[in-house]
């Protein structure tokens, strides 16, 4: 008897995270120097512009959770990744920018919902009713809190993200010339506390600047609005 032949399974996508970080782990390998500098310069950017540039990280975010909630649709749905990360990064994204604080409040409330849960697993709540009150109870709190404290978090979390950028791209690029890299990672693996204190205090630089230019635009708002 012949035997009978299967058909063929279809090949499995790259999860999502996989499709993100091989192409920029191939960059790095292939042109570290050019990776190094626009890691830096993009931490430059939200260091010292991160909240005039807020509404587009907010749709860059945006654009990030569709293609999660796409590729989880996807999964469950059992269908191909493709066309479900697509639809849900260009919803996500283009209702994002005209409803930038409502998008920006929804992140914050994930966000929380997601440290809340971590806390009440590392605590361990094992019982789903309680476990949902927790999640849900975070999503409001953090929702409420991010919208009601928009400027500051904004300048926080970006002059922050934009420090760790600028530190590790710095990093990066120092260690490529081993005769410098290698004693200042000595120093940094024997002193821990350097490279964190480091970033919080290029955070805080970031974040006085941008406090002090969003302070400066509003007075030359509020000058020109008094001379009309």
């Amino acid at each position: 008897m012949l035997a009978q032949t299967q058909p063929a399974e279809p090949a499995l996508e790259p999860p999502l995270l996989d499709a993100i970080t091989e192409p920029a782990l191939t960059v790095y390998e292939q042109h570290p120097v050019v990776a190094v500098l626009v890691l830096v310069l993009v931490g430059l950017a939200f260091l010292l512009w991160g909240y005039r540039l807020y509404r587009w990280l907010v749709v860059l975010a945006c654009v990030g959770l569709g293609a999660v909630l796409g590729l989880m649709a996807a999964t469950y749905l059992e269908v191909g990744q493709t066309i479900p990360i697509a639809i849900g990064s260009v919803v996500l994204g283009v209702l994002a920018w005209p409803l930038h604080r409502l998008a920006w409040g929804l992140l914050g409330g994930v966000v929380f919902s997601m440290a809340a849960a971590g806390v009440a697993a590392y605590l361990a709540v094992e019982d789903q009713v309680h476990l949902i009150l927790i999640s849900v109870g975070g999503f409001v709190v953090g929702s409420a809190l991010t919208v009601l404290l928009l400027k500051p978090l904004i300048i926080v979390i970006t002059s922050l993200v934009g420090a760790l950028f600028v530190a590790v791209g710095t990093l990066r690029l120092i260690t490529l010339w081993p005769e410098v890299g290698d004693p200042i990672l000595r120093t940094i693996d024997a002193h821990a506390i350097l490279a964190a204190g480091a970033v919080l205090v290029l955070a805080a630089v970031g974040s006085a600047m941008q406090m002090f230019g969003a302070a400066d635009k509003e007075r030359k708002k509020r000058r020109a609005s008094d001379e009309e």
